[in-house]
């Protein structure tokens, strides 16, 4: 596609974005696989149009607004009294994207379809992956959100149960002047994620100490029986109306979970008074590179209330199943961004000339281009299928579920246990390390329009790529998560997930041999031979102290088996095309550099024949 003699200046034309539902070709496979087929309409026309609402002026608006007006403290009132009602600000923009993510159900959807939660969690975060680049990180408060509201699900028939079930309604709920959302307070200055740090202490009031100024919390329900005090030093989503902690309880100072609102009531004050925070003081925002609409803050908690989750001494447990849920937001972000900023990259290449072409039409930037799109198209596999393995553990039987990753997931329960355990690590490090390299690429692409910090948010591939680089660090590091993923391995039960690993690995191979691809499936039969091999054998210091290459190794073989799997199902030759260069490399089978380039520009646009949709 040459520019005709009628262009002027470097552009053919103003790039636009595309909505992704409808021009990312990787999410439109991961949709055929997952989702029903044909995909139903009420699903099919709310992506359509949700994809189109992410990229309007109006949602761009506020992305701009809460860029420009981060949030602030005022911690006196006019007087100088503690201003215990408001002291946070945050922005016009940020409070819209807020109501817009509650309405749009980018929790709810996950708790809707109780029968169906493996299409219910892919639903939603298909929906989430188009959100990500337009939601100025209101999905930080939706993972933790999501995570209490899975948490609180557990405990309903608890002594509390009743308060747990209100407090969760409010989190799943699809109406702003109802919904709640929820922080995560885990992180002090001792110990940073290491939990054994945890200073802050929770005790049981008894008799008239509960008697206090408080009854109860902002909309009326009675406040726990828990006095909470401490610090925590690194608390986002601090505009929530509650939070899930951890505290030390007891005289042995075990590590226990609690729940509690951010909000009450004074005494006598009436529930019409404006209720102010919860025994929590603000002390400072955080000052961060990137995610700069989020309010992020140092928090003293004096006299707290709140209510112990499960038993006292079980609050790592306990806040596990948060952080299942909030590292799988962590992976749909990592690839939701990365997948906006490749929209943005192939949008502006096939306007933007070079030489008298357009980018689209130079061989080299198509080939680079291609380079990130096949780990695109892999990471993106591996995070829908750890999506799916969530779904299924959360109660679906696979094999009752009528779409093309039934062939993919396992039917046993344990498996699908096992597999989600193990995977999910190894996804949260791996997606957001290549999501960062993967944005760096795109800004690199667009030249210098690509370092900027631009006015036009739809074009600002410099700010997703700031608030990509938290990802690697939110909800455990990289180390953290090779750590755990070693835990895991060498832990009670290890040898069961290495043989779900093992029989999933052999299903992927035998699949791709089916359709004659015999080096990949050879190529990853010896890295798993390998890698099995020294993960029995080797002892647990060994290789957390390698921890970090047996992720890259093991997200090459899953990612490797998920594109040949997803390939065998239609032979469809670009997933066949994609599949041989993530796992042979440079060592697949040469051919001319012109037939190369084909296959670069068929992986970037896809079928050169379909028209640009600009």
């Amino acid at each position: 596609m040459e520019p005709s003699s009628s262009t002027k200046g470097f552009f053919q034309s103003p790039p636009v974005i595309p909505p992704q539902y409808e021009e990312d070709s990787s999410l439109r496979r991961i949709i055929s696989l997952h989702l029903p087929s044909p995909i139903p309409p009420s699903i099919d026309e709310d992506l359509s149009r949700f994809s189109r609402f992410v990229l309007s002026k109006p949602v761009l608006s506020y992305v701009a607004d809460a860029e420009r007006h981060p949030p602030s403290l005022q911690p006196l009132t006019t007087f100088g009294a503690e201003n215990k009602q408001n002291p946070l600000v945050t922005s016009e923009g940020w409070r819209a994207l807020q109501d817009i993510g509650i309405k749009e159900g980018i929790v709810g959807l996950g708790y809707e379809d109780t029968k169906n939660r493996w299409n219910s969690r892919v639903y939603q975060f298909i929906k989430y992956h188009l959100w990500c680049g337009s939601s100025a990180l209101v999905t930080c408060p939706s993972a933790m959100t999501d995570g209490a509201a899975s948490l609180l699900g557990k405990h309903l028939n608890d002594e509390n149960g009743a308060i747990f079930a209100e407090t969760r309604r409010r989190l799943i709920s699809r109406d702003p002047d109802t919904a709640w959302t929820s922080g995560q307070w885990m992180t002090e200055r001792k110990g940073g994620s290491d939990v054994r740090g945890t200073e802050t202490i929770a005790r049981k009031l008894e008799g008239k100490e509960k008697q206090g100024n408080y009854e109860v919390d902002a909309v009326g329900m009675e406040l726990g029986p828990w006095q909470i005090d401490g610090f925590k030093w690194f608390s986002s989503a601090t505009d929530a109306d509650m939070t899930v902690l951890l505290a030390k309880t007891g005289p042995d100072g075990k590590i226990s979970a609690f729940y509690a609102p951010l909000w009450r009531h004074v005494k006598g004050s009436g529930s019409d008074n404006e209720p102010e925070l919860n025994g929590v003081r603000i002390q400072r925002l955080k000052n961060k590179l990137g995610t700069k609409a989020l309010p992020t803050a140092e928090l003293e908690l004096k006299g707290m209330r709140g209510y112990l989750l499960g038993k006292e001494g079980e609050g790592v447990k306990e806040i596990s199943t948060i952080l299942n849920i909030t590292r799988m937001h962590n992976i749909i972000s990592a690839v939701g961004g990365w997948g906006r900023g490749l929209a943005i990259s192939r949008a502006f290449a096939r306007v933007r000339v070079s030489g008298g072409k357009l980018l689209c039409d130079i061989p080299a930037h198509v080939r680079g281009l291609a380079q990130e799109h096949v780990r695109y198209r892999a990471h993106m596999h591996l995070a829908y299928f750890v999506a799916a393995l969530l779904g299924c553990s959360e109660g679906h039987n696979p094999s009752n579920n009528p779409t093309a990753s039934s062939s993919i997931i396992p039917h046993d329960a344990q498996q699908i246990k096992a597999l989600l355990r193990v995977l999910t690590p190894l996804a949260k490090a791996q997606t957001a390390l290549s999501s960062i390299s993967g944005l760096r690429a795109c800004m690199e692409s667009l030249g210098g329009v690509g370092y900027l910090e631009n006015e036009d948010p739809a074009l600002n591939v410099a700010r997703l790529f700031r608030d990509a680089n938290v990802l690697s660090i939110w909800e455990g590091t990289t180390d953290i998560m090779a750590d755990d993923l070693i835990r895991v391995i060498k832990g009670a039960g290890g040898s069961d997930v290495l043989a779900a690993l093992g029989s999933w690995v052999a299903k992927a191979i035998a699949a791709g041999r089916r359709i004659g691809l015999n080096d990949e499936c050879q190529t990853l039969k010896t890295l798993w031979d390998k890698l099995s091999a020294e993960l029995a054998a080797k002892d647990r210091d060994e290789l957390k102290w390698k921890g970090r290459d047996y992720l890259q190794d093991l997200d090459t073989l899953v990612c490797g088996c998920l594109l040949v799997m997803d390939a065998a199902r239609d032979g469809n030759e670009i997933a066949i095309e994609i599949a041989r260069r993530w796992t042979l490399g440079s060592n697949r089978p040469g051919q001319s550099w012109r037939a190369e380039a084909d296959w670069d520009r068929k992986i970037v646009f896809g079928d050169p024949a379909a028209p640009a949709k600009l």
